[in-house]
């Protein structure tokens, strides 16, 4: 017999319990298993000739999951018949609406009358958008299974909008692009395909003229909507987060900081900077200055992942830290490398970007 101390219990939380892929007749292995310690208390060994049984006391399981569907399956009676099931219903959109509000009122408290009274419009537009999001064309499908929304993006975009300068952001218009610009980082880079993305291009455009009268024209005042923080110098304590509009400005500006990285680099990047390129360094480290702020780059090898993110990281001030995959390289190693990395940052207070690349992917 197996179980926690005498007079303690053991809980066990198992999160997205129906994510198990059903097999060929339906089963689902993994949670068979569970279902056998549910029915009849424990397990038999199959190490041991003898196989006993070992009986398992003392343990609670709790799970989660979410709604079937987008590889989420549903779950056997039998399996389910052991829970006492709690539902989490979606908040309702007054909630969402009072929560943002509140948090958007009290940052744009001292920024201009016009700014300030846009706050509740902002709110509903985004939530408008939010909703559109989440039952319009984007629906998860085998190859666009990514394609999956929920509150934290929303808290996302308004994290965007709290890194606002009250000198720079005057009118509402300013206000706008940011918005556009903001739904576009965390929505619109997840999107696949151009067809979604001119969706997505568009619904905002038709946001912007329904809440606040404003054109495609007014809205994007350069050829395409760039913002962030590295246009004033990366070393000064004030940057600011604004909008870049000289676009070969930007170019230049990140061709200069590119040569800095290499003057101080021990492998320089032989890099050809370009609007596109330039693009995605400005959305990097964007996501890798926000707090909690991780990045999944998927492209064609040699798209120039890495390279970017090592820019981008330079441009945000984080020191780089990566593995090297070596001949008998095991979890072992694994465990120091994480282990050093957690320490720069956590002990040593030195910000720091964890790159990871899938060709260093060893050992699932």
């Amino acid at each position: 017999m197996f179980g926690p101390p005498p007079g303690k219990k053991m809980v066990i939380f198992i999160d997205d319990l129906n994510m198990p892929k059903k097999e060929v007749y339906g089963a689902q292995p993994p949670l068979e298993l569970l279902r056998q310690w549910m029915d009849h208390g424990g397990w038999y060994d199959r190490k041991i000739k003898e196989r006993p049984f070992h009986k398992i006391e003392g343990v609670v399981f709790i799970s989660s999951m979410g709604p079937p569907g987008g590889g989420r399956s549903e779950i056997t009676g039998r399996l389910q018949r052991h829970f006492n099931i709690l539902t989490v219903t979606e908040l309702q959109e007054e909630s969402i609406h009072t929560i943002f509000y509140t948090i958007l009122s009290a940052f744009y408290g001292n920024f201009e009358g016009a700014v300030k009274n846009s706050v509740n419009t902002l709110v509903r537009a985004t939530q408008a958008v939010y909703d559109s999001v989440l039952n319009g064309p984007l629906k998860p499908t085998p190859n666009k299974s990514h394609y999956t929304f929920n509150l934290r993006d929303i808290s996302r975009i308004f994290q965007g909008l709290s890194n606002a300068s009250n000198k720079l952001v005057t009118k509402e218009v300013h206000l706008v692009r940011m918005w556009a610009h903001e739904n576009s980082r965390v929505f619109g880079d997840r999107l696949i395909d151009e067809k979604d993305r001119r969706w997505l291009d568009e619904l905002l455009m038709d946001q912007a003229k329904k809440d606040f009268d404003l054109t495609r024209k007014e809205v994007y005042n350069s050829e395409r909507l760039i913002f962030g923080d590295f246009m004033g110098g990366i070393d000064t304590e004030s940057r600011v987060y604004c909008q870049i509009e000289d676009l070969k400005k930007l170019v230049k500006q990140i061709t200069d900081y590119l040569e800095e990285y290499n003057g101080a680099a021990k492998q320089p990047m032989k890099l050809v900077m370009f609007l596109d390129a330039c693009d995605h360094v400005a959305r990097l480290t964007r996501i890798i200055r926000a707090p909690l702020g991780n990045a999944l780059s998927l492209g064609v090898g040699g798209s120039g992942r890495q390279s970017l993110s090592r820019l981008a990281s330079f441009l945000a001030n984080y020191k780089v830290c990566s593995i090297e995959v070596i001949k008998g390289y095991s979890m072992s190693n694994w465990r120091e490398d994480v282990k050093k990395a957690l320490m720069q940052a956590g002990l040593e207070d030195k910000p720091t970007s964890f790159l990871f690349v899938d060709t260093q992917i060893i050992n699932e």
